[in-house]
């Protein structure tokens, strides 16, 4: 029994990570979207549609740090999460009003974020130190194959009818039910969760953890013009259609794959500098993507960073068993995915105020000037998890 209970929370974790990366069905779509569907609005408030869902998925993951295991259990939440993403994902489809699908999207974001401190908090409760870095590494790979998916069936049918890329977001029906199948909450996980309720009171989130959320947070808004704008630089350096869009944004997740079947052999040659490994990787993708102007040289960036991203990320997440008191890793995890994703909403404010300042539109500018910040802000990072690597015993 106490096989089939892991086996079916292994399904677990690989459904709930296959949709993480459920926004980035609007990569490949933003200009089409644009220029099909909103030709009144401007480009910079149509991007909304993508960037409002990443805003909101910081309350979602927030409110779900804070009563995951607590007051709602680890099924109940994903059904919550899937569900909601699911319904609010394919209305837009029979809804054209901006205005209505601006608030559908904002109910996907918060959806979202309701999944990302479950995905993590199962990974940190369910497994041990031991299979942890194998399940993390097995579990990106589950996020990537989805992010993959997403976005190749979204640039394809950006070709076909730009409405259909809402429909995309129907594929997590199954994932919904293998959760309602397989997922069990072991007892002596529930007793977990009590005895660290009980607990709470006398634990305090690490101030590392919230430096580290903060970090997340202004690489990835550095970062984020490279997926963003993505679209509008094939299109406009003339590098294909969308559905070569949608290729290239896919190439992004196979390198997330990449790292994932290779992170817990990486885990053990690096250790603890295997975030600062990740960060080096992270610098140098954005840099061949920023300045390379052939599509081999953005096939390359958008690999490197791919690996980058799925190295740092669940290297940070495994690191806050290390450190983080258990009854607070759910809210760490939270706080961690909430930096990244208010990362991603600000950056189009931040394309938006790079063509105004400078008055040039060129998409790439946005992810050159981004290159120097991911890179200043990588360094520091590095700084401080190798200072954490010498001061601590574990």
């Amino acid at each position: 029994m106490e096989t089939n209970t892991k086996t079916g929370n292994f399904i677990s974790v690989l459904a709930v990570y296959f949709a993480a990366n459920v926004i980035f069905i609007m990569s490949p779509a933003m200009n089409s979207i644009a220029t099909n569907l909103y030709l009144d609005i401007a480009y910079g408030t149509v991007l909304l549609l993508s960037t409002i869902s990443s805003l909101f998925m910081i309350p979602g993951s927030l409110l779900a740090g804070a009563v995951l295991g607590k007051k709602v259990g680890f099924k109940q939440m994903a059904v919550i999460s899937l569900g909601g993403i699911v319904i609010a994902g394919v209305l837009p489809y029979f809804i054209t009003n901006f205005t209505v699908v601006l608030i559908l999207r904002i109910i996907v974001g918060f959806c979202i974020g309701l999944g990302f401190p479950l995905q993590s908090t199962l990974a940190l409760k369910l497994f041990d130190d031991n299979e942890r870095p194998a399940i993390l590494g097995k579990a990106t790979v589950a996020m990537s194959g989805g992010a993959i998916f997403y976005m190749l069936v979204s640039g394809a049918l950006c070709d076909i009818n730009t409405s259909y890329v809402w429909l995309v977001h129907g594929i997590l029906i199954i994932p919904l039910i293998l959760v309602i199948i397989f997922l069990k909450e072991p007892k002596n996980i529930e007793e977990s969760n009590q005895t660290e309720v009980k607990n709470e009171k006398n634990e305090k989130l690490p101030m590392l953890a919230v430096i580290k959320s903060g970090l997340f947070m202004v690489v990835f808004f550095a970062f984020y013009p490279v997926l963003l704008n993505m679209s509008a630089i094939v299109e406009q350096e003339g590098l294909g259609a969308g559905v070569v869009t949608g290729i290239i944004s896919s190439l992004f997740t196979i390198g997330n794959a990449i790292a994932g079947i290779i992170f817990a052999k990486v885990y053990q040659v690096t250790g603890k500098y295997v975030i600062p490994v990740g960060l080096v990787f992270w610098v140098v993708g954005t840099a061949v993507f920023s300045f390379g102007n052939s599509l081999v040289m953005i096939i390359i960036g958008v690999v490197i960073c791919g690996i980058s991203v799925q190295t740092v990320w669940p290297g940070t997440i495994n690191s806050f068993s290390q450190y983080v008191p258990a009854g607070k890793q759910s809210m760490a995890s939270a706080l961690f995915i909430s930096g990244m994703n208010l990362g991603c909403f600000l950056t189009s404010f931040y394309i938006t105020g790079v063509a105004e300042l400078t008055g040039n539109a060129d998409p790439r500018l946005p992810c050159q000037i981004g290159f120097v910040i991911v890179t200043a802000f990588a360094v520091i990072w590095s700084l401080i998890e190798i200072k954490r690597k010498k001061s601590s015993c574990v």
